[in-house]
């Protein structure tokens, strides 16, 4: 998702307009609707220091709002593949055979301290699913991760 798509989204279940957005970060009467239009649209791209005031006002994380939009499985494998070369990422394969009798190899994939953070999300989805939590409450925690996490200790 474009960094424009999120800025909209949130500010939507913020229930702000977008000149709320814009006067709330600063812009000016005349112009602070143009603008955060025009952020949303992806006519303009906002600037960090704006991203980081905008982030403050929506009450997410600024790297939720800068994070790259992965769109397609080339991407997450480039990832992984430098990951790799940081040294942080081990595979291991495990032979099975499918319910057809095809033999495949099931990949695991352990990357530095993403096991934890899997867990809690595991873990966030499952409260979702038994309403322990709130849409709205699962739709935060991810938008303010991983301030949101219960352990950031790594």
């Amino acid at each position: 998702m474009a960094i424009g798509d999120k800025i909209k989204k949130i500010r939507v279940k913020r229930d702000m307009t977008q000149k709320d957005l814009g006067l709330a970060i600063g812009f000016n009467e005349r112009t602070a609707d143009v603008r955060m239009a025009q952020y949303e649209s992806g006519t303009r791209v906002p600037k960090e220091a704006v991203i980081v005031k905008i982030a403050e006002v929506l009450k997410v994380n600024a790297d939720y709002l800068m994070a790259p939009a992965i769109d397609k499985t080339e991407e997450i494998i480039h990832a992984l593949i430098y990951l790799d070369e940081l040294n942080q990422l081990k595979m291991e394969a495990e032979d099975y055979t499918t319910p057809e009798g095809m033999d495949l190899k099931r990949i695991k994939l352990s990357l530095t301290y993403l096991d934890n953070y899997l867990e809690e999300w595991y873990d966030k989805k499952r409260e979702l699913e038994n309403d322990e939590i709130t849409q709205d409450e699962y739709y935060d925690w991810k938008v303010n991760w991983p301030d949101s996490c219960r352990n950031l200790s790594k």
